[in-house]
């Protein structure tokens, strides 16, 4: 064998954990890096704390709850409360979910058919960090106050 000298290709390949930039490092010490997220400003994904693509989604929360204000499906730990009187709710957040009373709530119920309770709406009063309440009724096509009946809903919270 002689003792000869064994010649070895040597490469390398690390990642920026903040960026989650890739470099390759090759034999001859030239580089090329690969972007694993757009650095674009109107992008929702970031580099998370391993450096791999994390999305941080806008819907901190969704729901469907019965016309008896019992939860049918709904993000974990959400829970809700039937309030006194008819269409009267409380949607409880779990705590941290939300850091203040400026999310977005969008609530929808289904629809009547036009009949018997034909114009209804939905609406939602004391938001807070904390819960939301929500009012469902009969608007009587504007002609009488709210008359308030119990229905179905559904919600989704968002938060930019």
């Amino acid at each position: 064998d002689g003792g000869g000298s064994v010649n070895e290709t040597v490469t390398s390949l690390s990642q920026n954990t903040t960026t989650g930039v890739v470099t390759y490092t090759d034999e001859a010490t030239g580089t090329q890096t690969a972007n694993v997220v757009s650095t674009n400003t109107d992008n929702y994904i970031s580099a998370g704390t391993d450096g791999g693509a994390y999305y941080k989604s806008m819907v901190k929360a969704i729901g469907k709850i019965s016309s008896a204000g019992v939860v049918v499906r709904a993000t974990t730990g959400i829970t809700v409360t039937k309030l006194t009187g008819n269409g009267h709710y409380r949607v409880n957040l779990p705590t941290g979910m939300v850091a203040d009373a400026n999310y977005i709530i969008h609530l929808s119920q289904p629809s009547r058919n036009g009949a018997g309770n034909d114009d209804p709406g939905i609406s939602y009063t004391n938001q807070t960090s904390t819960s939301f309440e929500v009012i469902i009724g009969d608007n009587d096509n504007g002609g009488t106050n709210r008359n308030r009946f119990n229905s179905e809903f559904m919600f989704m919270i968002l938060k930019l």
